[in-house]
């Protein structure tokens, strides 16, 4: 209220405080001390109420603008996530503009020198030779893509077939996904993954080799093969001075084999040297229902320095005092899972947290127990942002990346010796 206002109402208070004064004086039998009296206090009644009044009205003003600028400052953070997933995404677009630019440098300095330029004749039927040719390859390599990716449909029997086979003859491929921090998006860690290829070629998915690998027992050999590889991997990384990691999916059984963890083991502890960059990927089912064996096996390997992470995450109701003892330092869960539980459902993980806890803070506890979230099969970048929101640092999915074989050169480089699984069992 202007001072004005306030100047006006006062001198009206004062009017008719004189007011009541004389009427006192005039109707009445009071003394002139008493009227003056009686007048002064209907001048503080009238001021008192007037200044509450003003007083619950700056109140009133005070909590809207507070609110407004509550409402202005989780926009302005809004606009902040939405700028570093921008950011994030036009650092990696630099990335690949650098790289695709040495590329093709280095590409040109490795061609020979410009040749004389054909008669028109030789020039054109050159163009039309290579037309052809590239015509040629793209129609191969989409009949190739389509023969990778058909289904496997042999019966049960042909399945198990099939599984010992590409385990005698090598053809056993490992297959890498980014794990990038957020919101840079650079690369931190990698996950490898298991692909096993037909006699034609033909690359058969987890989902079809799994359940006849695990019911004759077969994961063993094939996580020792995954992990060889994985060691060989780690160590170039660490060669070319890079800081990166790597998820090696483990199975259950493999951890309660008694003929295959002894040799497993072993075979760690002449690598301890890159525990803090190996780590053992589990299901979350599996390491609920963990057998005493099983996680004896899990102790060995921690007092080794490896660690654990935990994906096929259904719930974010995870014992972290469980999870902290176990040496688990990753809990990977679907993005969209992440931000529906913890946003929407209100979960949270067990232990001393209250479902009173702000979303954002969730992580925070997860990091108190020396537990990283990872949000992965991140599709799209609206995910992104609410993932941000939830102060999640790593992030995984084609969005930044889908899995890729490793280079043909790379596969040989890295695979085990002739006889090599055949001499460790026996030893």
């Amino acid at each position: 209220m202007p001072l004005i206002a306030h100047a006006l109402f006062y001198f009206a208070y004062a009017v008719s405080s004189t007011a009541v004064a004389s009427a006192l004086i005039r109707f009445t039998d009071a003394g002139t001390v008493q009227a003056i009296l009686a007048g002064l206090a209907a001048f503080a009644t009238l001021a008192v109420s007037h200044a509450a009044y003003s007083v619950a009205q700056a109140n009133g003003a005070l909590d809207r603008s507070e609110k407004r600028m509550r409402m202005d400052m989780e926009q302005v953070r809004t606009g902040q996530r939405r700028l570093e997933s921008h950011l994030g995404v036009l650092n990696a677009k630099v990335e690949d503009l650098d790289y695709n630019l040495h590329e093709f440098t280095m590409r040109e300095a490795a061609l020979p020198p410009p040749q004389p330029m054909p008669a028109p004749a030789m020039l054109e039927n050159r163009m039309v030779e290579q037309l052809v040719e590239k015509l040629g390859r793209a129609v191969d390599a989409r009949i190739e893509e389509v023969r990778r990716v058909l289904p496997f449909t042999g019966g049960p029997r042909r399945t198990i077939d099939f599984v010992r086979d590409a385990l005698t003859e090598g053809r056993i491929e490992l297959h890498l996904q980014p794990i990038v921090t957020l919101p840079q998006r650079r690369t931190a860690f990698y996950e490898g993954f298991t692909r096993l290829k037909d006699e034609t070629g033909r690359v058969i998915m987890p989902d079809e080799f799994l359940a006849p690998a695990e019911t004759n027992g077969l994961m063993p050999q094939i996580d020792n093969m995954l992990l060889f590889r994985c060691v060989q991997i780690v160590r170039r990384l660490a060669e070319k001075d890079r800081r990166v990691g790597v998820f090696c999916n483990l199975s259950p059984r493999s951890l309660g084999d008694d003929q295959f963890f002894p040799n497993f083991l072993d075979f760690l502890a002449e690598h301890r040297d890159l525990s803090g960059a190996l780590i053992f990927e589990l299901p979350q089912a599996a390491f609920l229902v963990r057998t005493a064996a099983q996680a004896r096996a899990m102790g060995r390997l921690a007092d080794l320095g490896f660690s654990f992470s935990l994906d096929r995450i259904t719930s974010l109701e995870i014992d972290l005092i469980d999870c902290e003892r176990a040496n688990v330092r990753f809990i990977k869960a679907d993005g969209a899972l992440l931000v529906q539980q913890l946003s929407r459902e209100h979960v949270r993980p067990k232990g001393n947290v209250t479902r009173e806890i702000a979303p954002r803070d969730i992580a925070t506890v997860f990091r108190r127990h020396n537990i990283e979230l990872i949000a992965e099969r991140v599709e799209e970048e609206k995910t992104i942002v609410e993932v941000l929101d939830l102060d999640v640092a790593l992030g995984q999915g084609n969005l930044f990346g889908s899995a890729r074989p490793i280079k043909d050169k790379l596969m040989l480089e890295t695979a085990p010796p002739p006889g090599y699984f055949n001499e460790r069992a026996a030893g």
